[in-house]
Parts: C-alpha cells; structure tokens; sequence
C-alpha cells in the first residue's frame, strides 16, 4: 500500500467505496487489493509508468498477455475483472481521461464441475465427531460444538461467513430453520431440518447454561468467536478420520447440498432463494446430475426406455 502512495498508484477510495457500496465480503475485498497489487508490480518491473492516468489500452492488453502466460483463465478473469472496477472509479471521479480497459476482451472463464461429496461420504463425516468421542479422543464440548458446524453447513447449505454470524436469535426452532444474512444484506430463510435443530439443543444443553439471544452460536471453548481458518482447519481434521478427501472446504459442502438437493427433484429456482444467489445463472452450475439419476429419469420418462 505504501509502495502504491509514493508512485502515485492509490486505490485506498476505490476499496473504502465498493466495501461501503457493494457490501463485500472481506474475501472480496482482498481479492481486488491483490489484483490492483499485482497490475502495480507490472507497471513497476516491465513499463515507465507510474501514475494512473498513464496507462493505455496498448498497456492493459499486455498485462493481459502476461497473465495468460502464467495462469489459468479463472484467475485472469478474476484479476482483470479487479481492475476493470478499479478503472471505472478513476474514470468517474475523473482521475482519469480514458479507461484502458473498457474494450479489453476478458476471456471466458473454463466452466468446471464443483468438487463434492456423494451422500454417503456426508454421512460418514457427520458421523466422526460422535465417534471421535466415544473413543476418547475429543473433549465433549468439541464433539457437541463441530458436529453442530457441521450438520449446519451440509443441512443449510449457508456460507461459512454466515454460520460464524448466526446468533440464538436467528433460530426458529419451531420451524426448524434459521434466518441468514448473505452477501450485499439480502436476509433469506434457511431451513436446516431436525438433525440440526437436535444438534444445537444438545449443544445448549451440553453447554450447561441458558445463553443471550444475541450471542454466537459457534465460538471456541473460552467463549471466544471462531474464525474462518478454525473451522476450516476442523473440517480437515474429520475429513482425514474419514479417510475423505482433503481438499474438501466449507464451500464444497454449500456445493453437496445445492447438488444433492437438486438430484433429488427441488425445484432450480427454489434451490436458487435457499443458497441466497442473487442471479440464476450462479446456480445453473449445480444442475450436473449424476449418471445414475439421468439412467433414472430416463427409464421413466421414454417410451422405449
């Protein structure tokens, strides 16, 4: 950051107003500061250039060049998508004349399947903290605690950022679901079923103590908030018990739910409204269906199946 100040590559207006305006995620937020970062490191190491209003279309399209040399088209997309935000900002505000990028051509991201789990495998891994600690080698409070994480995060397909913002007071026990608040503060309704509902009554109660409706519900032994790389770091632990893959991530359960919730018939739009997506086109990504399912559909469905 200070590096950018003293060339006169400032951005810090730039993020301080999609963080107010777009209500991004912290992860989104650093995202954008490491793609301005590194379009700086180019403009330092291989051009003259060292202010804005500099750059030229000629220099975004080599940046370009540079970026499919060394990376995958996910990750050109994700950077030059940074970049075209930051250049719209400097153009409104005036900073500068032209916008270099405005007819750069972004690259079409590869569409890949997400990585998930099959329902047997998610039952084998909701099954480890219970059976870690019968066998002694958890604590109670963390066998109470993680098999509540994660029956919340398979059986409501939340974000991790929201499951570690979810208070007592978000529970509607009655119904069995809670109410979340997702990306850009839009509220939605997640239902998270009875295995969940019984998964934080015995946490409750486990915990010995009645607590303020306002309180977290996920936090550490000593009371304290957890973070992202905790839970993370929790999953990775039962995920190895299990003998399960180890890239699997809070998110890539998001991923089972949203596809297993489809192979067994929920509507596209309604799974949509559950996982909080604000276009449609974000969730098409979850309509692969399994062989068996499509060989399923089929014998029911044609007349000389």
């Amino acid at each position: 950051m200070a590096r950018a100040e003293t060339v006169n590559f400032s951005y810090a207006d730039f993020i301080q107003s999609i963080e107010i305006e777009r209500q991004l995620s912290k992860h989104t937020l650093e995202s954008y500061v490491a793609s301005i970062e590194n379009f700086i490191t180019f403009l330092l190491q291989y051009t003259q250039i060292r202010c804005w209003n500099a750059v030229d279309a000629l220099t975004a399209r080599q940046y370009l060049v540079a970026l499919l040399r060394k990376n995958k088209k996910s990750t050109v997309c994700n950077r030059l998508s940074g970049l075209k935000s930051l250049f719209v900002f400097l153009k409104k505000h005036q900073i500068i004349e032209k916008n270099p990028f405005e007819t750069l051509s972004i690259p079409k991201k590869e569409k890949t399947l997400p990585k998930i789990l099959s329902p047997n495998d998610v039952a084998l891994l909701l099954s480890q903290p219970k059976k870690l600690f019968s066998e002694e080698k958890i604590s109670q409070f963390l066998y109470l605690r993680d098999a509540l994480i994660l029956e919340l995060l398979y059986n409501s397909g939340m974000r991790l950022s929201e499951l570690l913002s979810l208070r007592y007071s978000d529970v509607d026990f009655e119904r069995y679901s809670v109410k979340v608040m997702g990306k850009g503060n839009r509220e939605r309704i997640c239902p998270i079923g009875i295995y969940s509902i019984q998964a934080l009554e015995r946490f409750i109660a486990g915990m010995g103590k009645v607590f303020s409706p306002h309180a977290l519900i996920i936090i550490s032994e000593q009371g304290k908030n957890l973070t992202p790389r905790q839970v993370q770091n929790r999953l990775k632990f039962y995920l190895q018990q299990s003998n399960l893959p180890m890239d699997i991530s809070p998110h890539k359960l998001r991923h089972s739910y949203a596809t297993h919730m489809l192979n067994n018939g929920a509507d596209l739009r309604l799974v949509q409204e559950l996982l909080g997506h604000a276009h449609l086109s974000t969730t098409q990504i979850y309509t692969h269906i399994n062989s068996s399912v499509l060989q399923r559909a089929y014998r029911r469905a044609h007349p000389r199946a």
